[in-house]
């Protein structure tokens, strides 16, 4: 806030709009000027008509070259004229001259102690030069191109949190507060590791945790998805599946060797107690950590690792300590295909990837078409591709392996059609070798034996690996640390602006006569039915197109069944087109590979393509509700400018319906369409139409049904929070209206108590203002 408003909030206890066009003063400024400029700025809305029908008045407007103002609001802008003169000729001498001057005025009875208890505070020599230091302090933070990183900020936003506590006196934006400080420090950061069986992915996250909490020492061949949260104490959950989930896993046995080997097994075994762990809703089990590999180990005569979907392992470990959690997934070549659904839904949430390679077996097939994936269709933004095993080869080798794996990426992108991604995909990933062995030899007291082996921490790449992280998930670049701090930012800036709006209301009052207290809550008062009426007539509209956007979800979905129609023809027109082909040029069928990559390319551009038509409808839709309540905010007096960002659900919605959409295992689909073309014949390829048909159908059942609770769950959640966003402004002005009767009232009844001291109240109320705009200067100043 410039000196000019602080000048009229605290002074006049109003807020100074400038209309006119005045004459510039133009006088040559000296010691008399001053004391000219001290009478002026000395006036206040209550006495300025004393002043301006004196004729010596008149003679001081002669004096500086202006017109003698005939009103009050003349007279205001005079005023402003004034004090732009002062803060650009703010010397020492010449504010001393204005002290003296208003020294005067008080002895002279011209102004009382209040008003120059007031003034002192405003043109005070040492505040004036301070406001000087913090507006090029303030510049100088925001125009320096730097970074801080996520800990930083986030420590200097827990600071800026207990200052604003100390500033803070409204309930409501205190209590807000408290929230912003729950929300930053309750974030998580989640780490996806993936890899084929044996890749060491145990061996590694031991390693970076410095204590075998996975792998031989407590869970032996994992079969299961384990999650890793840090937890005061070690605690280990286990959850089964549900009569859905073991419903289709028994479908996937009709279709896969795998799937019926292993259905067999787990019926065999539990046989009539199979019902017990098998329920409706997953039931989960609290275990002993210690006696977790019974029931997570592939090798345990028990089995129960085939009744567990996944793991919750609780861990007071310091690298988990600043919010991350570790999701470690089963091997990629995992024959059980619901656990690779289960592992793409969570890899969809996860802030950072990690994929290991063993160095003798990478890049398999398996490897490549996951790093494909990840990348191209599950929107990760990062992904560290670490080659374990790192001591058992030369570093020769390692750079070979490292370019074998680039150059088939680059031959599986070729058989998709897809080279032209190549780039983005190697820009994307980041390669790091590691021997995880000795790592946790250096991580578990065993560091000699590493060294004998001719390995120093440093040379197993763990530290490398260590720093990538934690500067990806909480360094200068970190994605999701910039989205919390600008949040977080944006927040603190809302509820300092609602405690200044409060406390510029408070001096307003504070200015004011009892009587005119009691004439503006009469006002207040007789205003009420029609704010009521604002209210209710503002909270109806935005009800109505709540409802009207709940509707249209619900329209979407019939959309999304069309379009999965569609895409279920594209699938069975491409195979057969390819197989048509392939018979008339080469008298042979297409490989299963190439049916293969038709099959699964085709399922996965095609719902792309289908969720980003959705996500434009449903953000066309949405866009149109912001700007008709919007306009309905304008028709009712609500200053919003266009400009603000609540109402843009382009901008809004920027970062949603990216991922977890294709999660769906299509094993099946392809197994079966791969043995109908592999039955086909030239000419009777209308029957390999109608059989492909037939399969896509029946397993697109599944993948229609996932992908339109995920739309509708989505767009519900959007919707939700869109709204909230959109009722805010009412709410801030149904709150503000309770704020302001609040005040009215408490000063009207404590008038005689507050009068005796209104200078001192007034002034402190301005320092807090003050103190909450330099705070709001340090925010803007946080990058």
């Amino acid at each position: 806030m410039s000196l000019t408003n602080d000048y009229f909030l605290l002074y006049h206890g109003i807020t100074f709009q400038k209309n006119l066009e005045i004459e510039e003063i133009e006088t040559k400024l000296n010691d008399d000027t001053f004391t000219i400029f001290a009478l002026i700025i000395s006036a206040n809305r209550k006495n300025y008509e004393k002043f301006i029908n004196l004729t010596s008045f008149k003679t001081l407007c002669q004096q500086l070259n202006i017109k003698t103002p005939s009103n009050a609001n003349e007279f205001y802008h005079i005023q402003e004229n004034v004090i732009e003169l002062i803060l650009s000729n703010r010397t020492k001498s010449n504010l001393e001259i204005l002290s003296q001057s208003f020294e005067y005025l008080r002895n002279e009875n011209i102004i009382d102690n209040d008003s120059y208890t007031k003034l002192n505070s405003l043109f005070d020599h040492k505040e004036l030069e301070s406001l000087k230091d913090d507006e090029s302090a303030g510049l100088s933070k925001i125009d320096d191109d730097f970074k801080t990183s996520f800990k930083d900020l986030k420590h200097n936003i827990e600071n800026i949190l207990v200052e604003l506590k100390a500033e803070i006196t409204n309930h409501e934006v205190l209590s807000e507060l408290n929230s912003v400080n729950e929300y930053i420090n309750n974030q998580k950061f989640s780490i996806g590791i993936t890899g084929v069986m044996n890749a060491g992915k145990s061996t590694m996250l031991n390693a970076l945790m410095g204590k075998e909490i996975l792998g031989s020492a407590v869970v032996p061949e994992t079969a299961n998805l384990t999650i890793v949260k840090h937890n005061t104490t070690d605690n280990a959950k286990v959850y089964y599946w549900n009569t859905k989930e073991w419903e289709k896993i028994e479908e996937s046995a009709k279709s896969l060797e795998s799937m019926k080997d292993f259905v067999l097994e787990t019926n065999k075994v539990f046989g009539e107690n199979l019902k017990n762990y098998i329920r409706p809703t997953s039931r989960f089990d609290e275990v002993d950590i210690n006696d977790l590999s019974s029931y997570t180990s592939a090798e345990h005569s028990g089995k129960k690792c085939n009744l567990v979907k996944y793991v919750e392992l609780g861990s007071n470990l310091k690298f988990l300590s600043d919010g991350i959690e570790i999701v470690d997934t089963p091997g990629l070549d995992d024959p059980v295909i619901q656990r690779e659904e289960i592992t793409k839904e969570y890899i969809s949430k996860c802030d950072m990837m990690i994929h290991l390679m063993n160095v003798s077996q990478s890049a398999t097939l398996k490897d490549v078409e996951f790093i494909i994936d990840a990348v191209l269709y599950q929107n990760i933004s990062k992904l560290l591709v670490v080659i374990t095993r790192a001591d058992t080869v030369s570093k020769k080798n390692l750079e070979e392996v490292i370019e074998y794996t680039k150059s088939s990426i680059q031959k599986q992108l070729k058989a998709q059609n897809k080279d032209s991604q190549l780039d983005h995909i190697l820009k994307t990933i980041k390669f790091i070798p590691i021997s995880g062995r000795m790592a946790l030899l250096h991580r578990t007291g065993r560091e000699k034996e590493a060294l004998e082996a001719g390995f120093t921490l440093e040379d197993t790449g763990i530290l490398e690996i260590e720093n990538y992280l934690m500067e990806s998930l909480f360094g200068t670049n970190s994605q999701k640390g910039d989205l919390v701090i600008q949040s977080a930012k944006t927040q603190l800036n809302r509820l300092i602006e609602k405690q200044i709006v409060f406390n510029n209301y408070e001096l307003t009052l504070l200015n004011k006569s009892k009587d005119e207290l009691k004439q503006e809550l009469n006002e207040f008062n007789r205003k009420k039915d029609s704010n009521k009426r604002i209210l209710f007539s503002m909270s109806e509209d935005i009800n109505y197109y709540k409802n009207d956007a709940k509707s249209y979800i619900d329209s979407l979905e019939t959309f999304l069944q069309s379009e999965l129609m569609e895409l279920q023809n594209v699938i069975k027109q491409r195979v057969v087109n390819d197989t048509r082909y392939s018979l008339e040029k080469t008298k042979r069928k297409p490989e299963n590979a190439r049916v293969k990559v038709i099959v699964e390319t085709a399922i996965k551009d095609g719902i792309i393509d289908v969720i980003r038509d959705y996500r434009y409808k449903f953000i066309k839709k949405s866009q149109t509700i912001g700007e008709q309540c919007e306009q309905k905010y304008h028709d009712l007096g609500f200053a919003i400018g266009h400009k603000n960002d609540n109402f843009d659900a382009r901008g809004f919605f920027q970062d949603d319906f990216k991922s977890g959409f294709l999660t769906s295992n299509n094993e099946i689909m392809i197994s079966q369409i791969i043995n109908a073309v592999n039955g086909a014949k030239e000419g009777k390829l209308n029957e390999l139409d109608r059989n492909i048909e037939e399969i896509v159908k029946a397993q697109f059942k599944g993948i229609e049904e996932d992908i339109k609770i995920k739309a509708k769950k989505v767009s519900s959640l959007l919707i939700e929070n869109f709204f909230d966003t959109l009722n805010a402004p009412l709410r801030g002005f149904e709150q503000r209206l309770k704020n302001e009767e609040e005040s009215l009232q408490n000063r009207i009844a404590t008038f005689e108590e507050n009068d005796k001291n209104k200078a001192e109240l007034s002034i402190n109320l301005h320092k807090n203002i003050k103190k909450l705009e330099n705070i709001m200067l340090n925010i803007k100043g946080l990058h």
